[in-house]
C-alpha cells in the first residue's frame, strides 16, 4: 500500500487519484488529502479499501459522519 493523493471528486461521492494502473476511486477521499489503501479491482474500476487517511484537510469532518452525510466534509 503506498500513498496516493487524491486530485478531485467525481461523481458518486468518491475522490479521484491515479497510479500507474490507471485511475483510483477512493470513498470519502477529498481533494488534496494524503491516503493510502488496498486497491481493489471491481466492476472494471479500481477502488481503494481500507482507507487511511495520512494527510486529511483542515475542513474534514470529525468522526462519526451524521448519518445523513455522504462526504466526510464540513458544509457551512
Amino acid at each position: 500500500m503506498r500513498a496516493l493523493t487524491v486530485e478531485k471528486l467525481v461523481p458518486g461521492g468518491y475522490g479521484l487519484a491515479r497510479t500507474e494502473e490507471g485511475a483510483v476511486l477512493v470513498r470519502g477521499g477529498l481533494p488534496g488529502e494524503v491516503v493510502r489503501g488496498r486497491p481493489v479491482r471491481r466492476r472494471g474500476a479500481l477502488f481503494l479499501e481500507e482507507v487511511e487517511v495520512l494527510s486529511p484537510r483542515p475542513d474534514r469532518y470529525p468522526h462519526p459522519l451524521p448519518p445523513t452525510a455522504d462526504l466526510p466534509l464540513v458544509y457551512e
